[in-house]
Parts: structure tokens; sequence; C-alpha cells
């Protein structure tokens, strides 16, 4: 208990950290870009990831990257730098997943899953020829794994060349690390596909340990479990720093709600006194700013009645595909629209990428691997499909609003206030496709936004 205790001390450290120069909504977008990614990441790819569109400095992504390691979001492994150096490089598996629980249905896990049992294969050849080994096909014992990395990390501290014999047993020891995660059971070590690279006489105390950081072993379930916890009190952090600037600018009043809630109503009671003046008190918010509230508020609050399951929203979600594939222009039709309204008042709450949505509500029953068939040109189309749904959702949602507004210029400065409204007062908790409701918005009024 006190072990877990100082863990989650040390996450609110780095969140606090992290929390000085970056949002929630952009620490999600980082996960978001991370979740079902079908690849090996190089430290400057993933650097890139992080640093999207945030320009952060070397600090402060390395801030996030050890975060995400700490949570397991990330597994490190490494390899040989080049031929003929003794260096190694550092190189990252993402675990987040879209479906932590049957991470087997999702195709970019069995990619990466396959890319590990290659390496292995490769690197169980290469340990046993370092050994000087005769059946280079012989599993490695991961007792001495252990003795390598301890070997390596004395080594690495004293400027000392570190061995062949080591830098071979550490690579193995982090390869190990990252593939127990991927095989997603407690009884990882009776395994055939494990004892086919690693042997593992221990006790089964210390099965559950890594090997090359000795930490404990962590499930998909419990890493996802451990990026939820994390986000949450991430959110809870920047909305306790919100209140606490609100009162040194504004004496009156109190959110409604307490900051370890972390509730929506308090981050919205925030946001509004915060920049009523600014916007509400002009002409326009005067006479449209609680109608247009209103209708956000609505709009992003979750549907309570019940929901179809995925099956059914698969069936949806596909029909409107093929119909936009076909004849766009239908998408508008009474029937379609209704259809648009009832199935995005639930995907604008759903907490995944574009892929992850398009593997698992339009092309869930291919049976080429997802990864090869989402080439950049349907990639296109999906977004160009989402982007025709959450226009017509807009003007569907808005059209009381735009029934009195019809001048052009009018509806160009309404779609602006709009998007200004949603940022203000929902921007901390929008999923990728509150974005492209945004971005539809925007496309609606023709204005540019970066």
């Amino acid at each position: 208990m006190d072990e877990d205790l100082f863990i989650d001390e040390q996450k609110t450290s780095a969140l606090s950290k992290i929390a000085d120069f970056l949002e929630h909504a952009s620490l999600v977008k980082i996960i978001n870009k991370l979740t079902d990614y079908a690849e090996i990441l190089s430290e400057g790819k993933l650097s890139a990831i992080i640093n999207y569109n945030y320009s952060l400095n070397r600090e402060q992504l390395n801030e996030i990257l050890q975060l995400l390691l700490k949570i397991r979001a990330l597994s490190r492994i490494s390899l040989i730098a080049q031929k003929g150096t003794r260096d190694l490089e550092d190189e990252y598996i993402s675990n987040i997943f879209s479906d932590s629980v049957n991470p087997e249905s999702i195709s970019s896990f069995i990619s990466i899953r396959n890319i590990l049992e290659n390496r292995l294969t490769h690197q169980t050849q290469q340990y046993n020829m370092n050994m000087g080994k005769s059946n280079t096909t012989q599993s490695m014992p991961i007792n001495e794994l252990r003795g390598h990395v301890k070997t390596y990390i004395d080594l690495s501290k004293s400027d000392v060349t570190v061995s062949s014999k080591a830098q071979h047993g550490f690579i193995a020891a982090t390869l190990h690390d990252a593939y127990i995660t991927f095989i997603a059971r407690s009884d990882w070590w009776n395994d055939r596909t494990y004892m086919k690279f690693f042997f593992n006489e221990d006790d089964p105390e210390r099965r559950n340990q890594l090997v090359a950081t000795r930490e404990p072993y962590m499930s998909l379930i419990r890493i996802s479990g451990n990026i939820n916890q994390v986000l949450d009190t991430f959110s809870s952090l920047k909305l306790a720093r919100l209140q606490s600037d609100d009162k040194k600018t504004y004496t009156e009043g109190t959110p409604s709600r307490s900051v370890q809630d972390g509730g929506q109503a308090a981050f919205q009671n925030v946001q509004a006194r915060m920049f009523n003046d600014r916007l509400m008190m002009t002409p326009f918010g005067r006479q449209y700013g609680n109608k247009i509230d209103s209708i956000i508020i609505d709009l992003f609050t979750p549907i309570t009645k019940d929901t179809p399951n995925e099956d059914t929203l698969h069936e949806i979600i596909s029909g409107l595909f093929k119909t936009f594939t076909a004849m766009p222009e239908t998408l508008q039709a009474p029937g379609n629209s209704k259809s648009i309204i009832d199935i995005l008042d639930l995907v604008i709450f759903m907490d995944m990428s574009v892929r992850a949505f398009a593997e698992k509500f339009i092309y869930n029953n291919r049976k080429e691997s997802f990864l090869k068939f989402y080439s950049d040109k349907n990639k296109d189309a999906i977004e160009a499909f989402l982007m025709a749904l959450f226009s017509v959702y807009f003007e569907e949602k808005f059209s009381g609003l735009f029934r009195i507004i019809q001048s052009g210029e009018m509806r160009k400065y309404a779609c602006a206030f709009i998007i200004k409204r949603i940022y203000l007062t929902q921007g901390e908790n929008l999923t990728t496709f509150g974005f492209f409701l945004i971005k539809a918005i925007a496309r609606v009024g023709h204005i540019k936004i970066s």
C-alpha cells in the first residue's frame, strides 16, 4: 500500500510539472496519437509525435516521455545503433490500445507483436552466438539476462566500454519486458511462445518482475487504467489552477463544485466567469450568447438513454459511409440527417483515434491487415466522411440560430463565436471528434484555422 501511494505521489509531482506547459486536451491528443500504434518508434519519431504543434523544449519533451514510461504507456527497447559501434540506441513501443481487454481483435496489436517476435527470433540467435552456444535457437535464461543487465548498467555508469555479451543481454532483457506486456496473461511464463524465447526457472514471485528495470510486470488492462487515472488527475490539476487564477482575478462567486470533484460543471463555471466579459458582453453576445451556450451545453451533455451496441453502430456508420461515397449530397436528406445526429451524439464523446474508429465501425470485417489497407487515400476518404457528417450535424444542431442569422458575414461571425465558446467551455475535454466538429464549423463559416 505504501509503495502504491509513493508511486501516486511521484505521478502527481510529474503531472504538476507538465501542467506548467501543457493543456489537458494536448495530453489527450498525444495519448490518442499513440493509441493502436502499429510500429516501433524511434526516439526522433516519438519526439515529433509528442511535440506536434506544441513547441516544447527538450526538457519539457523529456518530462512527458518519462511520465509515459512510468505509467507504461510506452516500453523502451534497445538495439545496436549501427554496424561497427558498441553503443545502443533507444526505441519505443506504444502499449495503448483502444480495446485493452481483447487486444487480439486489433490489427495493430497483432502487427507489433509479430514485429517483437521477429526481433526476438533474431536476438535469440545473436545472443547464443555471442555466448558461444552451439544451439542458436536455445531459449535465453532469464537469470543470465539479469546478470548481463547488472553488468551493462555498472559499466555504463563508469564510462567503460561495454562488452558485446552484456550489450546483447541488455537488448534481450528490454525485448523481454516489452514482450511480456503484449502476451497479456497473468501466467505468461507458461505460454509456449514465451518459452520459445526465454527460459525462466525463478520462483513464482519473481516471475512477475521485469528484467531490465526490475519493476513489477503490468498487463495492458492495468496500463489502460493507469492512463485513465493519470488523465483524470491531470484534468483536476488544471482545473485547480484555473480556479486559483480565477480567484486572483475575480473575487465574486465560487465554483459550484469542488476541485476534488474535477467535474465538468465546475470547469464550465470557472471558464464562463473568466471570459464572459470579453465575448458575452458584445452586442452579438448579449443577443445570441445565451442561446449558443445552451446549444453547446446540450451538445456536450452525454446521452443517458440506452445506446445501440457496436454491431448496430457499425451497421449505421458503414451505411452512411456508403451513402457518402456514392452520393454525398444525400447526407442532408431528412432520414440520413436524423441518423447522423443520433450517431454523432455518441461519437463526439468517443476517446479514440480516427484509425481505431474506421477499423471498428467502418471496416471491421476486412480479411486483410487493416494497417496495410489504411493507406493515405483511405485515410483522406474517412476524414472527408467525418467532416461531411459533422457539417450536417452542426447545421442541424444550430438550425434554429441560423434561421434568425442569415447574412453571410453574420453567419461567419456566429461560427467564429461558437468555436470560441466551445474552446473556452469544453476545450479541456474535447476528443478527436470534438476537434472534427470545430473544423466542420470553420468550414461552414469559411474560417481559416491553424
